[in-house]
């Protein structure tokens, strides 16, 4: 005769094994999501920081060509899913501060996001901001 706390512990056992196996895949593909998530937004913080090195090397060298390229690219980027908001700020100030002083700020005008503005205070300092 097998005594009743043993049959107990079998049929616990045999309930519950599935449902933490079930529970440990659960968690360990959250993790998973998880990371992929945090290494994608890693990679594409990488990727805006060369597109962004690109531009500003491209803007100040004193090649026409190079120098529109460089802001074309500033602005696509500004306007593009690969920037982040908290990159924004970093990329907006950036290009007011390299392009707008370096090609005019009627020719960035010119190029510019509708929704972006060019704010100016105090004399000679420009920012980019989006538009309200």
């Amino acid at each position: 005769m097998i005594p009743t706390w043993i049959s107990v512990v079998g049929v616990a056992m045999t309930v519950l094994s599935p449902l933490l196996a079930l529970g440990g895949v659960a968690l360990g593909a959250y993790l998973t999501r998880k990371s992929d998530r945090e290494l994608d937004t890693w990679r594409h913080r990488e990727e805006t920081m060369r597109m962004v090195r690109w531009a500003v090397e491209q803007i100040l060298n004193d090649d026409d060509t190079g120098t529109d390229a460089g802001v074309v690219t500033l602005r696509s980027l500004m306007r593009s899913e690969l920037l982040q908001p908290e990159d924004y700020e970093l990329v907006a100030a950036l290009t007011a501060a390299v392009a707008i002083d370096r090609v005019g700020e009627t020719t960035y005008a010119e190029l510019a996001d509708a929704d972006i503005e060019v704010v100016e205070e105090e004399g000679a300092r420009r920012w980019l901001r989006r538009r309200p």
